[in-house]
């Protein structure tokens, strides 16, 4: 993996970090601008008191009214109004919603307006006493838009009750305005309806005059039909059912005459064959029916039986027998002539019928077309009285429509009355003293929250562990901030350092060696507490070289340099302390000892390691301080011989500690931390900046050092964003943890608690 992907991955935990939102460190961030926040809430929330205080009274008066839909019907329930538009629970809604916004409207303003004349009132529009001199009449849509906005109409759910509230700072006046609102929304709806009414009995009496003319002009051109056409005393129906009983007349006597004559032609056939029978007795024969016919058949039957009586006795010339034969021969001939005049009665009875037959067909004929043409009468008169009934009945119904209209219009009723109307009120409605006070505190309390909480993301320092872990660096350890004017350090070597050039102080000798002065302080055991995450950070691998920088100027990095290192040798390890700060070095003098000679003077070659290697009071470690301040510091850590000298060191200690100069000035630390095994960052607390801490981790990621993590330096454990968030602040206030008898003894054996200690890597 090349340098560039570690300093890429390195940096996505620091920007997801930074992305998250931490609400506990936002928390602590706020509790740091309290006072702010308590600035604000007084600030605002007085200002929003004495603003309400000097807020003029406004008063609300309040009137009731009704909507009914079932409004009365003195004509019955038969009897619609015209202006009546409610109908299903959906309509009805809608028509509330509408008459709601009516209340409101411009137009029942204005009404109120002219009523009331509020247009040329000055304390209406709330001018002074003082200007009402010099008022000028306002106009009436501007005195309308004043009314509206003092105006509320509130529906009560469930029910069919409005509320109109109007708000003034009159009480007397807004009672008065409130019974004006409703009274002229109540005078508006009898008005509308009065006007539809009226417009609707217009309209009805033109149609009556019209429909009165149509019915007449079709009356007249129905007795114009019938007089041409003479019906007028005979109905057309009765006309009808005469032509429809001629013809169903003629058509039975047709029917009859057509069997007639078939019966007829058929007795003229059997006559006619009867009579051509030879024998007159058998053509007689076929006549059963005729008497004459029957007698003289009879006649001859009785001669012609005598005639053979006498045959017996007479010869054929008897007298008697020719006497026989001239009866019987005159009976036959008038047998003969008899049944001749049947065969011609039946011819003239055939010849009867069929002139009876067609007389019949010829008025039928006659019947079916006046029939014809009596139906083309009645299609042209059904027009005509069809025209006439439509008039007649329209004429009917808008008649009684008019009739009715005219009666509701002389009842003057609504769908709205009041209810309730409005009294003075007693007590003001604004401004709410209390409400308004709670709402500036309020606003307060979040503008000063919201304030605190811009200054604290404004803010780029980092104060805490959990600040510097969102970046995306593991926190080894905390280390309180020492006060100034503790107990000094003990004088190592039997000396006492010196100072030079006027800038060393004895606290800051004290904060450098404050872990080996009071080992049973909550510093030293911040330092345990680091040496233990340091011990046991790579059990396998142990740290054995480590560079302590820090991303800026002043932030404790030599402090914090030198008690770990303390801490370490009380555990039993042989540690070296290397300054390595070539420019402005100070191990030496936290120390107690002289710079002149150093790593300088080993690394060009002039001394050696074990000659100018420095113990102090602190058992088991060493002191290499920086020696000759050289032109080419960073030139120094590329050489050869640093490399020789580290691995020198190693031999002879378990623990080798650079002290660097921090990134933020010079690069010597990016240069020496890719060469030792781990690299530490010093932060101080409220004052090390994000910026600065990413820009030296960036520094170190693109060298590819390993950054083991950090150090939160100069807590200060009486600020209240420390009481709280992980567990390393909970030990700064175990004063009575460790028996204080004797503070400045010689170093404490191994705690309990300090594996380190007991178990060397």
């Amino acid at each position: 993996m090349n340098v560039e992907t570690r300093s890429s991955e390195n940096a996505k935990p620091e920007r997801a970090g930074e992305s998250e939102l931490d609400f506990k460190a936002l928390a602590r961030a706020v509790l740091g601008y309290w006072w702010l926040v308590l600035l604000c809430v007084g600030v605002i929330g007085g200002l929003v008191t004495v603003w309400t205080l000097r807020q003029p009274r406004v008063y609300q008066a309040t009137c009731v009214i009704e909507y009914d839909p079932q409004t009365s019907s003195p004509l019955g329930s038969q009897v619609e109004d015209v202006s009546s538009a409610i109908g299903a629970f959906w309509m009805s809604r809608e028509f509330f919603q509408t008459q709601n916004r009516i209340i409101a409207s411009r137009t029942v303003a204005e009404r109120v307006v002219r009523e009331l004349r509020l247009h040329g009132d000055p304390s209406f529009f709330n001018v002074p006493d003082g200007e009402h001199a010099s008022f000028q009449e306002r106009s009436v849509d501007e005195a309308a838009t004043v009314l509206q906005g003092r105006l509320l109409v509130e529906p009560v759910p469930d029910t069919r009750l409005v509320h109109i509230k109007v708000s003034d700072r009159s009480p007397a006046r807004a009672a008065t305005l409130a019974n004006a609102v409703a009274q002229a929304y109540i005078d508006k709806t009898l008005e509308d309806r009065m006007g539809s009414t009226v417009s609707a009995v217009e309209w009805l009496d033109g149609r009556l005059r019209t429909l009165q003319d149509q019915l007449g002009d079709s009356e007249q051109e129905l007795h114009a039909f019938k007089e041409r056409h003479n019906i007028l005393s005979v109905s057309m129906e009765s006309r009808q059912n005469l032509v429809a009983n001629d013809i169903e007349h003629f058509n039975a006597a047709l029917t009859k005459a057509r069997n007639r004559r078939i019966e007829l032609a058929a007795r003229l056939a059997r006559v006619r064959s009867a009579a051509q029978v030879p024998n007159a007795e058998d053509a007689a024969a076929a006549f059963p029916d005729n008497p004459t016919i029957a007698t003289l058949r009879q006649a001859l039957r009785t001669k012609l039986a005598e005639r053979e009586g006498l045959a017996t006795r007479y010869g054929p010339n008897h007298t008697r027998m020719q006497e026989l034969d001239g009866h019987i021969g005159d009976l036959r001939r008038q047998l003969q002539v008899e049944v001749q005049g049947v065969v011609r009665a039946a011819e003239a009875d055939l010849r009867e019928v069929r002139q009876v037959e067609s007389g019949l067909r010829s008025e039928l004929d006659d019947a079916h077309h006046a029939g014809l043409e009596l139906n083309l009468r009645e299609i042209e008169y059904s027009s005509l009285n069809r025209r006439r009934e439509n008039n007649a009945k329209l004429y009917g119904m808008v008649l009684e429509r008019s009739t009715e209209t005219n009666l509701t219009q002389m009842y003057r009723s609504t769908h709205v009355r009041l209810l309730d109307r409005a009294l003075r009120p007693r007590f003001p409605v604004s401004p709410n003293h209390t409400a308004n006070a709670a709402a500036g505190v309020g606003a307060g309390l979040a503008f000063g929250l919201l304030l605190a909480l811009a200054l604290s993301q404004l803010d780029r320092r980092l104060k805490s562990v959990e600040d510097i872990e969102i970046m995306g660096v593991t926190v080894l350890g905390v280390v309180p901030r020492i006060e100034e004017g503790s107990t000094p350090a003990p004088v190592y070597g039997g000396k006492r350092p010196k100072r030079r050039r006027g800038r060393e102080k004895p606290e800051d000798q004290s904060r450098d060696t404050y872990v080996h002065a009071h080992p049973m302080s909550a510093a030293a055991e911040c330092c345990r507490t680091i040496r233990t995450n340091l011990t046991f950070m790579s059990a396998d691998a142990p740290i054995r070289t480590l560079v302590v920088t820090s991303p800026s100027p002043r932030e404790g990095k030599t402090t914090v340099t030198t008690n770990v290192a303390i801490s370490l040798a009380q555990s039993g390890k042989r540690v070296l302390v290397i300054d390595t700060d070539l420019r402005r070095p100070r191990v030496h003098r936290a120390f107690g000892v002289s710079g002149a000679r150093g790593f300088t003077s080993v690394i060009v070659g002039e001394e050696r390691l074990e000659e100018v290697t420095i113990p102090t009071d602190v058992p088991n470690l060493d002191v290499l301080p920086c020696g000759p301040i050289p032109p080419n510091p960073s030139e120094l850590f590329h050489s050869h011989r640093f490399l020789e000298l580290v691995a020198e060191a190693k031999e002879r200690y378990d623990r080798i500690i650079f002290d660097s100069p921090p990134l933020g000035a010079v690069t010597d630390a990016a240069v020496l931390a890719p060469q030792l095994d781990a690299c530490l960052i010093v932060v101080k607390a409220q004052d090390t900046t994000r910026d600065a801490l990413r820009s030296a981790l960036r520094q170190l990621h693109d060298v590819g050092a390993n950054v083991v993590g950090a150090v939160l330096n100069g807590i200060d454990p009486r600020r209240k964003g420390y009481a709280s968030g992980a567990g390393y602040y909970y030990y700064y206030r175990r004063e009575g943890y460790y028996s204080t008898e004797d503070d400045s003894g010689d170093d404490p054996p191994a705690q309990a608690g300090d594996r380190s200690a007991a178990s060397p890597p």
